[in-house]
């Protein structure tokens, strides 16, 4: 039942009036927090490239790193994830290239993902994958629809990603320990 002899006297309009403060500093605590959690991963993430690629320039770990953090915020992914699997994939190395055919920093396989990268991205040629933000973003991608597949479950996930390569969940776990 609702009470019609609601009165507004100045204590219930400073009641209303606290109650509508705190819900807009809660509506923007989020979006602070965020930004805040991902300077703080990006820069832990940086640091993570540096010591596992000592060659790496600060400039380049730094840019990899905010790459990392920004498609993993776009792809809904952990940004510890999809970083381990840039250091165990790659070793922080934009222009690898596996015997397999798996390019770039995230070792995107050409013959899989060809026709898709080259309509997403318009890459015609694998080098194309040698190029750091599409190979974060795309690779990125690829990891958020593994974890899809996966129904969120970690090992699965990078077992997909990896097409059943049972080692990396193990090296990406302990990649993932040593984030500080």
């Amino acid at each position: 039942m609702i009470n019609t002899n609601f009165k507004l006297t100045r204590k219930n309009f400073s009641h209303l009036l606290l109650l509508a403060v705190i819900f807009f500093i809660a509506l923007a605590l989020p979006k602070h927090a965020h930004a805040e959690t991902a300077a703080v991963a990006a820069k832990k993430i940086s640091a993570l490239f540096v010591r596992s690629n000592p060659r790496l320039s600060k400039n380049n770990a730094d840019l990899y790193a905010r790459l990392a953090v920004a498609a993993a915020v776009r792809f809904k992914q952990n940004p510890y994830v999809v970083a381990a699997l840039i250091v165990n994939e790659s070793t922080v190395k934009y222009n690898a290239v596996s015997k397999g055919g798996d390019y770039g920093l995230m070792q995107i396989h050409w013959k899989a993902h060809s026709k898709t990268v080259a309509k997403r991205y318009g890459i015609k040629k694998p080098s194309g994958l040698f190029n750091p933000r599409i190979n974060i973003y795309y690779g990125t991608e690829i990891l958020a629809n593994c974890n899809k597949r996966a129904k969120g479950n970690f090992d699965k996930t990078i077992l997909y990603y990896s097409s059943g390569n049972k080692k990396l969940v193990t090296k990406v776990k302990r990649t993932m320990a040593t984030i500080k």
